[in-house]
């Protein structure tokens, strides 16, 4: 019924082109969605999220599709970005 309305799984791409992506699922006989982390083909990170936290979680991205606010620059350039000593690989640039 209700629960057959759901996708299961959602692949949410880097947002800089590098080949890491986010993977939520849902598990609904434990009510439970597991966001993990992806670089290629392996899992480097995942953490399970209960069913009840999830409407809290949604408020961030559902708030930022909003109108977009006067005081909003525009986006930074990738090589402006910090990134953590263990985190993310940003893509190498490309010439035009």
């Amino acid at each position: 019924m209700a629960s057959e309305l759901v996708k299961r799984r959602v692949f949410v791409p880097h947002a800089l082109g590098a080949d890491e992506f986010l993977r939520v699922t849902w598990h609904d006989t434990r009510r439970v969605a597991v966001f993990s982390i992806w670089s290629g083909a392996e899992c480097t990170a995942a953490v399970p999220v209960r069913g009840a936290v999830l409407p809290v979680v949604a408020v961030l991205p559902y708030g930022a599709l909003g109108p977009p606010r006067r005081d909003a620059g525009p986006a930074p350039y990738p090589d402006a970005l910090v990134v953590p000593a263990t985190g993310f690989r940003l893509p190498t640039a490309r010439s035009a």
